[in-house]
């Protein structure tokens, strides 16, 4: 059976209402202009710390700091429900599952965060694990993340990672894996392309139907045997 590799933001879930309220209300706090909405989408995928570095009035890294625990403080007390989940994914990840294939959430966001996500929307049982960051970590691209993967053996050559931003084809092919790229996500095609996508797919329900045709077999395990 196959092992797959799925990014999270932009992948599964749309972040952006989420991340839009967990910044407007740190930065309402803190006393500071929020960021317009499309100035947000173009950092998903490289986690808040990144965004809030480029604003002004946040040189000081003691209070650059505080504004990213707030942000991961609102992220958890509200902004987790106002995800939304991708058309199609969860009937895709349960077939997956139950055919047999071993699924992994490859995420710059924190663990704890990434598994709250999945759990809410009734996805995180599809995984096998989820690997993430800590939240007081410096920023960690998906390479160091998937390249630490690598080395400790959790992840082999031959797999796939699907994504929707360039780190996750970079990484995923600097890695062994196949890289499979989303443009209902927040990377553009040629982002994708140029970062050495080896497929494109415009929908969820196009990379499910490219997986029922390359990975073909029969629902034969339980997909949800596992417990919290």
């Amino acid at each position: 059976m196959g092992l797959i590799c799925f990014d999270l933001d932009g992948t599964l879930v749309d972040p952006l209402r989420a991340m839009v309220h967990c910044i407007e209300t740190t930065c309402g706090e803190l006393a500071l202009q929020a960021p317009a909405r499309d100035v947000v989408r173009r950092f998903i995928g490289f986690g808040p710390g990144e965004l809030f570095a480029s604003l002004p009035g946040l040189e000081d890294p003691a209070r650059l700091d505080e504004a990213i625990a707030r942000y991961w403080s609102h992220f958890e007390e509200s902004g987790i429900a106002k995800h939304r989940v991708y058309e199609g994914i969860p009937l895709m990840l349960t077939r997956l599952r139950r055919q047999g294939h071993s699924l992994h959430l490859v995420t710059v966001k924190p663990t704890r965060y990434a598994r709250r996500v999945l759990h809410e929307f009734d996805l995180l049982l599809s995984f096998d694990q989820v690997f993430g960051t800590a939240p007081r970590d410096r920023y960690k691209s998906k390479s160091e993340v998937l390249t630490q993967l690598r080395l400790q053996g959790v992840v082999q050559p031959g797999g796939y990672m699907v994504g929707d931003r360039a780190d996750d084809m970079a990484s995923g092919k600097a890695n062994g894996l196949i890289p499979l790229g989303v443009t209902y996500g927040f990377g553009t095609a040629s982002e994708l392309q140029d970062a050495g996508a080896d497929k494109l797919f415009g929908t969820p329900a196009a990379l499910d139907e490219w997986f029922k045709t390359s990975l073909p077999g029969s629902e034969i395990h339980d997909a949800f045997s596992k417990s919290e």
